[in-house]
């Protein structure tokens, strides 16, 4: 363990103390006085300690997932399409740990939902509308709370990426990078324990003119340059 300049000077202070003491048991007035000042040197150092360790916070959460529509085309040109997610529930993990300035913490985000890609007018292929798939999202970014504590309203940004995992194995995935901004209130229920909840907007990037969803040959490709979907969701954050 490193001893410091300033605990040095306290033991200093306290053989000193103890010397005097022993030299001068008769002077009580000199005692006090040298007393005194011994105990503003401690109580000083106790005031200017560092500060507590950085805790973290994990919070498993359950919410909804809406929206997400991409232009797709044919890949001649030829037809026009709208390719819509439907609107089920998603889960996930979100990790948070302290930073130095007070209501600034970092946030590692992950999110899942299952869902269906369905079009508007057209086939994927014969007999096929729409394709289950699971959409992943892994995000690094900020939270802030304006007040400077660890509960109340909060603003967050994450950015990471997407990936569009469709349910049949014969598809290709996607992995699309993806930003996160939202907000929320987190709710005080003991020192370790916050209720929170979430609403935040997701952007996914797309390459207008990729493929989607191929299979050997590509029959469509997108024509959009992203898609946006909105979460609300609910979770309890255990911080340690």
């Amino acid at each position: 363990m490193k001893i410091t300049s300033a605990q040095i000077n306290v033991v200093d202070c306290v053989e000193h103390s103890i010397t005097f003491h022993l030299a001068s048991r008769d002077n009580r007035e000199l005692y006090s006085m040298n007393l005194r000042h011994l105990t503003a040197i401690i109580l000083g150092l106790t005031l200017t300690s560092p500060p507590a360790i950085a805790e973290v916070g994990i919070s498993p959460f359950a919410g909804y997932r809406m929206g997400g529509s991409a232009g797709i085309e044919s890949a001649d040109g030829d037809t026009q399409d709208e390719l819509r997610f439907e609107d089920t529930a998603s889960h996930g993990i979100i990790f948070n740990f302290d930073l130095p300035e007070a209501g600034k913490q970092g946030e590692i985000y992950f999110g899942r939902q299952e869902t269906s890609a369905k079009l508007d007018n057209g086939l994927f292929a014969p007999g096929t509308r729409a394709i289950d798939l699971t959409i992943y999202q892994l995000q690094f970014g900020g939270l802030y709370f304006p007040g400077g504590r660890t509960f109340g309203g909060f603003a967050s940004g994450v950015i990471g990426v997407t990936r569009l995992e469709p349910d049949n194995s014969e598809l290709d995935n996607h992995h699309r990078v993806a930003l996160s901004l939202g907000g929320g209130y987190q709710f005080y229920l003991t020192d370790h324990l916050r209720l929170r909840l979430d609403l935040r907007a997701i952007y996914t990037a797309l390459e207008s003119g990729g493929s989607v969803f191929c299979s050997g040959g590509c029959a469509f490709k997108f024509r959009s340059n992203g898609y946006l979907q909105a979460e609300a969701g609910a979770g309890l954050v255990m911080r340690f």
